[in-house]
């Protein structure tokens, strides 16, 4: 696939060292081993420009997080969605269309999976700089905040959701917010 002066491939073992950099860049202070690296390859994608590796998606299609927000109704405990865990692109290339086409791409590959929801956590617990861009951007591909049922560290964390087709036989139930008080305060 590509696009805009952009290509979109499947990784390859000889992606690990751009895939760090990337990696790093999501989650700092947790190194992308080549063991784990080589063990993503089947799920990941990256984005080249001129052949250096630019973007990186990786995620998989298999995912039980569905458990812990709320869907009705409820599914066998087997049912599985897709689970996007990591989408960078190098800061000097943001703005082109890149995550948006490696998105797209996960997203048409959960959907050959099977999956009919898929389901990710955008932020660490202590939120980053450039927070509000990750979710406008999210937000914009049709993932909103879904509804935790868990009571335990991770019932704070962020997790948003979009449907992949129509009409699923299982809803993701959303966060519902509380509307604003008069004077701009919510309710909450």
């Amino acid at each position: 696939m590509s696009s805009a002066g952009h290509e979109i491939r499947p990784a390859r073992a000889s992606d690990h060292a751009a895939a760090v950099a990337l990696h790093a860049q999501v989650v700092p202070g947790r190194e992308l081993t080549r063991e784990r690296f080589t063990a993503w390859l089947e799920t990941t994608t990256v984005a080249t420009v001129g052949g250096e590796v630019v973007g990186l998606c990786h995620g998989n299609h298999a995912s039980a997080t569905w458990q812990s927000v709320v869907v009705e109704p409820e599914p066998d405990p087997q049912w599985r969605c897709s689970y996007l865990d990591t989408l960078v692109v190098a800061r000097a290339h943001r703005g082109r269309g890149i995550g948006a086409d490696l998105l797209e791409r996960f997203l048409d590959a959960a959907r050959a999976a099977g999956s009919t929801w898929a389901v990710l956590r955008p932020e660490p617990a202590t939120p980053r700089p450039g927070a509000e861009q990750v979710l406008a951007f999210y937000g914009g591909a049709g993932f909103v905040p879904l509804q935790h049922r868990l009571a335990h560290g991770l019932s704070n964390a962020l997790v948003l959701g979009r449907p992949l087709v129509a009409h699923p036989e299982h809803v993701l139930q959303p966060l519902q917010v509380a509307p604003p008080r008069p004077g701009g305060r919510r309710a909450d």
